[in-house]
C-alpha cells in the first residue's frame, strides 16, 4: 500500500518553518512551501475555512503544503521527493508517450500541451527548491 508523502492545503495559525525536523532518529523532516498567508473564517466552533472575501473574514491564517522526506537532507532529495509524489513515474510516461505520439503524428498537436505544462512545472519546483535550501542553509547534494 502507497502513502502519500504530500499534503497540501494545510493550514496553520502560526508561519511553518520551511524545513522541520521530526526528531525521528532517522533524519526524516517536513519540507514546508507554497506557505502564504490567507483570510479565513472561524466559525467559532472550529470550522475554519479560507476566503477570498477579505471583509467576510475573521482573520488570517498560514496555508501550506507539506512534503514529508527521508534522509539525506539535501536540496536534490528534496525536489526527487516532490516530483514523485506530484508525479508517479507511470505518469510522468504517459506525459512522455503522448508527447512523443503527438511529435510523430500519430496523436493531435495540442497532446503535447500536458507534457510542456509537466516541464515548466518541474523548472518552476527546481527553482523553489532551491532558493528555500540557500535560504535555509541546506546544501543541493552530498
Amino acid at each position: 500500500m502507497e502513502t502519500s508523502v504530500l499534503t497540501t492545503g494545510l493550514l496553520a495559525a502560526t508561519k511553518p518553518e520551511t524545513f522541520f525536523d521530526l526528531k525521528n532518529g532517522q533524519g526524516t523532516f517536513l519540507y514546508n512551501h507554497n506557505v502564504k498567508e490567507v483570510p479565513v473564517i472561524n466559525d467559532g466552533q472550529g470550522n475554519i475555512k479560507v476566503t477570498a472575501d477579505e471583509e467576510a473574514a475573521t482573520g488570517k491564517m498560514w496555508e501550506y503544503d507539506s512534503l514529508r522526506v527521508e534522509y539525506p537532507r539535501t536540496g536534490d532529495n528534496v525536489f526527487a521527493t516532490l516530483i514523485t509524489a506530484k508525479y508517479p513515474a507511470n505518469t510522468e510516461s504517459k506525459l512522455v508517450n503522448e508527447y512523443q505520439s503527438a511529435v510523430l503524428g500519430l496523436m493531435d498537436e495540442s497532446a503535447k500541451i500536458p507534457y510542456e505544462d509537466f516541464l515548466r512545472d518541474r523548472i518552476a519546483i527546481r527553482d523553489m527548491v532551491n532558493d528555500d535550501c540557500e535560504a535555509n542553509n541546506v546544501p543541493l547534494d552530498l
